[in-house]
């Protein structure tokens, strides 16, 4: 009998990655084709997937008008995303299911990933599933995942590339190239979403190179000589895996823009443009936000409304769940400083979070709460590692945890309905304003 349910165990454990999958997936596609018209960036990637299905060739080009009003070409940002989302238009058709698919799928994807990041960087896998856990009752996690815009895809990019960060961080003596590469497949797709990810980029390529050259300064055995070239060796690696593979990822993402009929000047021109247009933004919107406010889900983002003829509003709006966003900054410092003999975790989270997160401070342009979203997923694998500390503890401590994961949930349960677009009564949608900013 006690064979028997170690066995079991030992099944559920295998299977346990697909079913944080299925989980999230189901949670995420679930009234996915609802609200049931464009949601907010919809109007230019979901659209622009949809031209590209068509095989329009004017979707590269940033003076070509939309045939229509009230759409856009996504010309402005690398093509990866939006030929992900037109995957899904591709499969389900030209409508709010299939501009939305690929959202969905990755945000699942996304939520296997945490898990196992926080697996591995802790060796527990209560850490893993409740950052699963916390990512899908993120309603920022969850909203960005039910959308047809190129967050998720960035996000999901990036986590991948942490994964296999790790995996190089803990080989000794040196990376092991199978991981280095993979580390710059998944930052090359990131960066080919959007431009934002090469912030991480560089500081991953930096903390790469210093840990092959404290290795080799730390070597006792050798003529300064032989260092000297396992540091050039080691470091013209680096910089293959974190410099010409993404960029090769990244110009392979164009390749319908190079089928088409574009050649390199054509290319080299969008790139200026995209530059020209980012550097230059002078936009300001309703429901921008600084950088610092974030974390303090102080500004969400409205992305529809709908208003019924019986009395009752639905809403989609773009913000955190506070019980998880308050915690993220002290539950970061506080797993920082509890691991921080315990590499390579503190490098990772401290990279992942503020890595992601503080560069925005240097960025004048408008900026959004769903910026925050790559450095969200790893306040989720902080809370993560932390609850289950709690868990693990003594009485009180466990019932903290449980108290507060059960918190989260209840949360997430509270603001569903401002995130999916359920119909409330205007006093049910006035509760849900805890802030005089949400308004």
């Amino acid at each position: 009998m006690r064979a028997e349910r170690e066995r079991f165990i030992d099944v559920m454990r295998e299977l346990l990655p697909g079913l944080l999958f299925a989980a999230a997936l189901g949670l995420f596609a679930f009234r996915l084709a609802i609200p049931p018209r464009y949601v907010m960036d919809e109007v230019y990637h979901a659209f622009t997937a949809a031209q590209i299905v068509e095989g329009n060739p004017d979707v590269f080009n940033w003076n070509a008008k939309a045939p229509r009003a009230g759409v856009g070409y996504t010309w402005n940002h690398p093509p990866l995303g939006v030929l992900l989302i037109a995957g899904g238009v591709a499969i389900w058709g030209d409508g709010p299911f299939g501009w939305r698919f690929a959202s969905a799928l990755f945000g699942a994807l996304g939520a296997t990933l945490g898990y196992l990041l926080a697996w591995r960087l802790t060796g527990h896998r209560t850490a893993g599933v409740l950052t699963a856990l916390f990512l899908m009752l993120d309603t920022l996690y969850f909203t960005q995942s039910r959308i047809g815009m190129l967050d998720i895809f960035g996000t999901v990019f990036m986590l991948a590339a942490f994964l296999f960060l790790h995996r190089t961080l803990v080989a000794r003596p040196a990376p092991r190239r199978a991981d280095l590469m993979m580390t710059g497949l998944c930052l090359g797709a990131a960066i080919a979403v959007k431009w934002n990810a090469a912030y991480a980029t560089a500081v991953i390529a930096v903390v790469l190179l210093a840990r092959v050259a404290r290795t080799g300064l730390s070597r006792r055995d050798g003529s300064p000589g032989e260092s000297g070239a396992v540091f050039r060796r080691e470091a013209a690696w680096i910089l293959l895996a974190v410099g010409v593979v993404p960029t090769v990822v990244y110009v392979a993402a164009y390749t319908p823009f190079f089928a088409a009929g574009s050649g390199p000047r054509e290319f080299l021109a969008l790139q200026e443009q995209i530059f020209r247009y980012h550097a230059g933004l002078q936009a300001t919107h309703d429901y921008a936000s600084r950088w610092w406010q974030w974390p303090l889900t102080l500004r969400p983002v409205w992305y529809y409304v709908q208003y019924d003829p019986d009395g009752t509003v639905a809403h989609v709006y773009a913000n955190g769940n506070p019980l998880l966003h308050w915690l993220f900054v002290p539950a970061v410092c506080a797993v920082l400083w509890a691991w921080r003999r315990r590499p390579p975790l503190p490098l990772i989270l401290a990279v992942g979070f503020f890595g992601q997160w503080l560069p925005w401070a240097l960025v004048p342009r408008v900026a959004f709460v769903y910026h925050f979203l790559p450095a969200a997923t790893f306040g989720c694998v902080a809370l993560g590692i932390g609850i289950a500390a709690l868990l693990g503890a003594g009485r009180w401590r466990r019932t903290l945890g449980i108290a507060y994961a059960v918190a989260v949930l209840a949360a997430f349960v509270f603001f569903y309905p401002t995130s999916s677009a359920v119909p409330l009564t205007r006093q049910a949608i006035e509760a849900r304003m805890w802030l005089d900013s949400w308004r």
